[in-house]
């Protein structure tokens, strides 16, 4: 989506409410703000949100060049993945076919099953995760005990009118990520492009943790995230949620983010180099990968990955942003 049909769909109202919240937060006159934004807009495609989240405010030049921004994000997206695969990603069932060897566990897909195939699998596994089978951001996921179900047709029937139609198996994660928050799979992020040579190229990677009553990890459904050091995997930063507040240690767990290992990095590399390789027509992918005490496993893979997670205030001293990264293996100016 080019600047001028990122202007046509803007909710401007919400632009003016971001823009007074921002001028509050940077102590600065309102106009000055909202005339930045506009301009950030047009120089760097960057959106109101991007703006606030990102606190452009607080950028020089060259840091807000850096910043890989929504409309930047967009453009190597609609270059880089082939949109006659999109579903090969957004449809759950579809992407755990395709990618079976790298996603072990098993799975019921309830559109072309029956209670009594439910109540089977979920007698077998005992307990098992549900979620809508196109869902984002963690939404929908619930965790059904077996043992607590009283009537299987009823739960088919509540779980299909609410869309929560693909049941998988529980990950059964890494006992050092269960050490560091075991209310969720604690999920890596990692982002690969791949390049015109077939060379898969890691150009972030993140730590998501959970943080609260829910069984997921997910930054927009109140968990954390991190930076990671890709050649490593240690972390490289507190922990940051999406209102913007900083842990050094776990707020439950009290384990200590920064210098936190996360375990059997060379085999998730490994991995995901592999995985990259099976759908060469989306170039580039956010991969959500849980490691066990087997070694890594797929959870998910995004054909558009966001962008909202990276180079976060108060995680890069620096403040520049991973744009240069990207701009490294596919560069910008040729999309």
């Amino acid at each position: 989506m080019g600047v001028l049909n990122m202007i046509r769909h803007m909710d401007t109202k919400r632009m003016r409410q971001t823009a007074k919240e921002v001028a509050r937060q940077a102590r600065k006159p309102y106009p000055v703000i909202f005339c930045d934004m506009v301009w950030c807009g047009f120089k760097y495609q960057a959106g109101y949100l991007d703006y606030s989240l990102f606190q452009f405010w607080n950028l020089n030049g060259p840091q807000r060049a850096s910043i890989l921004t929504r409309g930047k994000n967009n453009a190597y997206v609609r270059t880089l993945n082939d949109k006659s695969h999109w579903d090969d990603f957004d449809v759950k069932p579809t992407f755990l076919r395709l990618f079976a060897p790298f996603a072990d566990r098993k799975w019921l897909d309830l559109t072309v099953s029956d209670p009594q195939a439910l109540q089977s699998f979920g007698e077998e596994l005992g307990s098992f995760l549900v979620k809508p089978r196109d869902g984002t951001h963690g939404d929908g996921v619930e965790i059904i005990r077996a043992g607590e179900v009283t009537d299987w047709q009823a739960l088919y029937d509540s779980l299909t009118e609410k869309g929560q139609t693909l049941c998988e198996e529980v990950i059964a994660q890494h006992p050092e990520l269960d050490r560091l928050w075991p209310g969720s799979v604690n999920t890596i992020r990692l982002v690969t492009i791949l390049g015109s040579d077939n060379t898969v190229h890691t150009v972030a990677a993140y730590l998501r943790v959970g943080n609260g009553p829910r069984p997921v990890d997910n930054f927009n459904s109140g968990g954390m995230v991190t930076p990671l050091d890709p050649k490593t995997g240690v972390i490289l930063a507190p922990a940051r949620d999406k209102s913007g507040f900083l842990s050094q240690t776990h707020p439950v767990t009290g384990v200590t983010f920064e210098g936190f290992q996360v375990p059997m990095w060379e085999e998730v590399l490994s991995f995901i180099q592999k995985a990259a390789l099976v759908i060469p027509q989306v170039r580039y992918v956010a991969w959500d990968v849980a490691v066990t005490p087997n070694g890594p496993t797929l959870v998910e893979g995004n054909q558009y990955p966001g962008h909202d997670i990276y180079n976060l205030p108060g995680q890069n001293p620096s403040k520049m942003g991973i744009l240069p990264v990207l701009d490294a293996v596919v560069p910008y100016n040729s999309l």
